[in-house]
């Protein structure tokens, strides 16, 4: 009896250890993987990763590549085709200038509140021959076609434009308004010349 005891733990142990361990196939790894980064537990692992310096600065691209990225995307022809194209549309241009708008504000704001550059423009303005200068300038035919250069531009201004549209709409219906109501009024004084006679 013991012999077959002996006999039945061994094939038992065999049977167990013949089992082979199969490997997962990519796909199946993949999806394992996929699975576990989008538990809260796999999003902890990886903002932990993300807040890490070291892992951080591994993530940071050369200046080279970043350079080279930046010729053959934003400076190629098609690139810059598209951005003319997209700056012809008056909503985008208008968002565009209005999210610049904070920044440059400030920049000069900045600038002005600068007392060297305060001072270096007074120095640059005060002197005699600048005076003359900019007198000569304000009244020549180039300045006067370079200011109304600068009106055209305003018009054409992202940030006004809507404005002017919205001027041009409520104008045209004012008109239309009034030539309304005076061809109304015309009509009633028509029709009271008529009764008198």
């Amino acid at each position: 009896m013991r012999k077959w005891l002996i006999l039945l733990i061994l094939m038992i142990l065999a049977g167990c250890g013949a089992q082979q361990q199969s490997n997962p196939s990519y796909d199946e790894t993949k999806k394992m993987i996929s699975d576990a980064l989008q538990t809260e537990e796999g999003k902890k692992v990886m903002r932990k990763m993300l807040s890490d310096p070291e892992f951080r600065e591994l993530l940071v691209l050369e200046n080279e590549e970043v350079k080279k990225s930046i010729e053959t995307t934003l400076l190629s022809e098609d690139a810059t085709k598209f951005w003319k194209d997209t700056f012809k549309d008056p909503k985008f241009s208008e968002t565009f200038a209005k999210s610049m708008k904070d920044q440059q504000q400030k920049i000069m704001t900045e600038l002005m509140k600068d007392p060297s550059f305060q001072k270096e423009l007074e120095t640059f303005f005060g002197q005699p021959d600048m005076l003359k200068q900019m007198e000569t300038i304000l009244q020549s035919s180039t300045m006067r076609k370079e200011i109304e250069g600068i009106v055209e531009e305003t018009i054409d201004s992202p940030l006004l434009k809507p404005k002017w549209q919205e001027l041009v709409k409520t104008a045209g219906s004012e008109e239309e308004k009034s030539k309304a109501s005076g061809e109304s009024e015309g009509g009633k004084e028509e029709e009271k010349k008529k009764e008198e006679e």
